[in-house]
């Protein structure tokens, strides 16, 4: 994993600084809001965290690939008119996402859409109680999501994103009849460096 962070920041810097300006970097930053499929918790609740680096690289005037290595924040949360049932009072995924997307460009507005490789590297999980059950639950280390996004361009170097994905495979590890699904909303800014 460190290794290939390393090659994405050396592509990057190197790419930031390239004479041909088929490439732009970017740094991203924004607030997630997320909601898991099948833990009987409803709403976009949980709030998150996401920053990290964008790649543009231009195809033509119209098209173009982008690419990001960021830190994300997504999960659920309870609220009064959530299900009684419902054991789990809040789910925190921190997780590096890598999307890739095929992006559309008119005017000021790019509309694309991808894939996300997602590598969790820490969760959090608290019952009704607020105990930590954590340890009761395993989730995978690896995920994979489809991507929309919309990004309206202010100015050559100042923009709003858009986002939404949803997961493609189950979260969990452990338990076949639950079928954890996460669904995350996100709103950042983007400034091309």
């Amino acid at each position: 994993m460190k290794n290939i962070i390393l090659v994405y920041l050396g592509v990057f810097l190197f790419c930031v600084k390239s004479e041909g300006q088929q490439f732009k970097g970017a740094i991203v930053s924004g607030l997630t809001l997320a909601q898991i499929d099948g833990d009987l918790l409803s709403g976009f609740n949980q709030p998150g965290l996401r920053g990290g680096l964008h790649l543009d690289s231009r195809i033509n005037d119209r098209w173009s690939i982008a690419m990001e290595m960021a830190f994300s924040q997504s999960g659920s949360r309870r609220q009064l008119t959530d299900s009684p049932g419902a054991v789990i009072h809040k789910i925190r995924l921190n997780q590096v996402e890598v999307p890739v997307l095929v992006q559309f460009t008119e005017w000021k507005f790019k509309v694309g859409s991808g894939l996300v490789y997602q590598r969790l590297f820490n969760y959090a999980i608290k019952d009704i109680a607020g105990y930590d059950v954590t340890e009761f639950y395993s989730f995978r280390n690896n995920h994979l999501s489809f991507l929309a996004a919309c990004t309206v361009q202010f100015n050559e170097r100042w923009g709003m994103v858009l986002s939404w994905s949803k997961s493609i495979n189950a979260l969990q590890t452990d338990n076949p009849t639950l079928k954890f699904r996460s669904r995350v909303i996100g709103i950042q800014t983007i400034i091309y460096l």
